[in-house]
């Protein structure tokens, strides 16, 4: 749409909003449908898993897909709003970078042949091997001090899991008590059974136990369901009903809330994705439009970073869903000359991801607007640039 008009999207809801212009997005991004991340999970069942072609942890075909049109639907969008034009963007427009992995270096890829079809679009990333440490979430400070607040946090999360319910549901479903890890390492549970913190200085916070294999089933459950394997090749079809896999999600969710989303936690291990999200908000001449790709971890730790009020998101069973971003927008007020901040959390439902439906202005992808503690919105979702600038300078 273009003028000074502002199309505000909040789920299923358009609202006009007049006197603002959209003058910079930066895009933090999970990478899209991939294989599990790990390929030796057979002693957790005695029945066959789903085979896979992909390698571990690469992004597929369809994920590559759905990413494509992720960005041609929010190119779309852009260009409404007179941030960018029809034509190939210039070098100084645009900035994707995105972290080593196959998953989101070929996510990123994707995006940007969506979005800038038939363009020559470069997509940074660094030539190694190894985690890109921008983007790489592990504990940066050596403090006595920082681990026992940092084990602190993620103990007062471990001990308020509620978890009995989805890991019965687990057991039952892999039939956990007849498969090789019960009978040789008397892994026969996952309700009561204790988790250990691994903590160290230049890895990534982690849990050893029930919740880390748990999630390693579960993720591998929604990767076979997102990727559109027959309902009889995802969990053996035992999981029939939403309900089932809301709760079995919570495993994955819960995974990621202990590790990443608490506040000292979350500053340690994203501070260098914050700052370099901070530099480039701060540039003299800023690309118009940012897209940073990288993990659930990195999306998870930056939100509790800067402190993101808690939110639900509509027709999605993850926080974090695959292909999901979130969108930091600046709007300049002319009415009263001054900038603003405003954030949604953009992705595709599980029907879009599980059906590879093409995204459309009727079949659009979900908005939900967030919020920062420290950075109160008006009735209209935006707060106030300054505040949220002078903010993440203290992070």
């Amino acid at each position: 749409m273009a003028g000074k008009f502002v199309i505000v999207f909040m789920v299923n809801v358009f609202v006009l909003v007049y006197g603002k212009k959209l003058t910079q997005v930066v895009m933090l991004s999970r990478h899209n449908i991939r294989a599990p991340l790990i390929d030796n999970l057979e002693h957790f069942s005695p029945n066959a898993w789903p085979v896979w072609s992909y390698r571990p942890a690469h992004l597929t075909a369809k994920g590559a897909m759905l990413e494509e049109y992720m960005g041609e639907y929010l190119k779309h969008w852009l260009e409404e709003e007179n941030l960018l034009s029809e034509s190939c963007p210039n070098e100084s427009e645009i900035h994707i970078y995105a972290n080593t992995k196959h998953r989101t270096r070929e996510s990123a890829k994707a995006f940007a042949r969506g979005a800038f079809r038939n363009c020559d679009v470069k997509v940074h990333v660094i030539d190694s091997e190894d985690m890109d440490p921008i983007f790489n979430p592990v504990i940066h400070n050596a403090s006595d001090a920082q681990k026992t607040a940092i084990i602190g946090e993620m103990q007062l999360k471990l001990d308020a899991l509620q978890l009995q319910d989805p890991y019965l549901e687990l057991e039952n479903i892999v039939e956990l008590k007849t498969a090789e890890s019960c009978t040789y390492e008397n892994i026969c549970n996952f309700a009561n059974v204790k988790d250990d913190i691994f903590y160290e200085v230049g890895e990534e916070p982690n849990i050893k136990g029930p919740l880390a294999q748990g999630n390693s089933i579960v993720d591998s459950f929604l990767m076979s369901y997102y990727e559109g394997m027959p309902s009889d090749q995802v969990a053996w079809g035992k999981i029939k009903t939403p309900e089932q896999w809301k709760s079995l999600a919570k495993i994955t969710k819960e995974n990621q809330n202990v590790r990443f989303n608490s506040t000292i936690l979350a500053k340690d291990v994203a501070k260098p994705l914050i700052d370099y999200i901070k530099n480039i908000l701060l540039k003299e001449k800023p690309p118009k439009f940012t897209l940073l790709h990288g993990h659930d971890s990195n999306v998870n730790s930056v939100l509790a970073a800067i402190g993101f009020k808690g939110f639900v998101l509509p027709d999605q069973y993850e926080t974090t869903p695959l292909g999901g971003k979130v969108v930091f927008q600046k709007w300049h007020d002319d009415d009263d000359n001054k900038d603003l901040l405003k954030v949604h959390y953009v992705y595709q439902t599980t029907e879009q991801l599980r059906d590879g439906i093409k995204l459309t202005e009727e079949n659009h992808p979900q908005w939900v607007q967030l919020e920062i503690r420290t950075c109160p919105v008006d009735e209209d979702g935006y707060c106030d640039w300054g505040n949220f600038i002078n903010y993440l300078n203290l992070i």
